[in-house]
């Protein structure tokens, strides 16, 4: 028999996850401290962004995004202690994901935060917001680059 958990969303209505899909932050998410739970919820019409929502809270849900397809230099080294706590046994198995931000709901003013990326472990269902240090990104890079050259003066 299989066991599905109905999990309220804001967004999204009552949704049925599998728990076996349920990742664990083991430290919440800064800010989300006290959120441990989520699940990804795709968006089957662009599979290059999907939700990251909280299973506690119906409210907290992040956009995600796959920053090497917006930003193909875009590196991060994961340390060996990140690995281990996270039970990475191969970095290339790791997702990495930036949350998007959109400003007034503007999708041509949506920015990924590079600093701060989503590191997570599909295998071992563990997940960390993993903050770089002493790096050239920063928390908005514009994802439409001709709306960051060609901005309005005073936004």
């Amino acid at each position: 028999m299989e066991i599905i958990v109905l999990v309220p969303t804001s967004r999204f209505g009552m949704v049925e996850v599998d728990p076996n899909e349920i990742l664990t932050f083991p430290e919440g998410i800064p800010a989300f401290e006290h959120l441990r739970q989520f699940f990804f919820y795709p968006i089957p019409e662009n599979p290059a962004f999907t939700w990251l929502q909280a299973v506690a809270d119906p409210e907290v849900a992040f956009l995600l995004v796959d920053p090497f397809l917006f930003f193909p230099g875009y590196t991060v080294e994961l340390p060996a202690s990140l690995q281990e706590e996270l039970a990475i046994k191969d970095p290339a198995d790791a997702l990495v994901y930036a949350v998007v931000t959109i400003p007034d709901g503007d999708i041509r003013r949506a920015t990924a935060n590079l600093v701060g990326p989503m590191i997570i472990n599909p295998t071992a269902r563990r997940g960390i917001q993993y903050i770089l240090e002493g790096t050239k990104y920063t928390t908005r890079h514009p994802l439409v680059k001709e709306y960051a050259t060609s901005r309005p003066a005073g936004r």
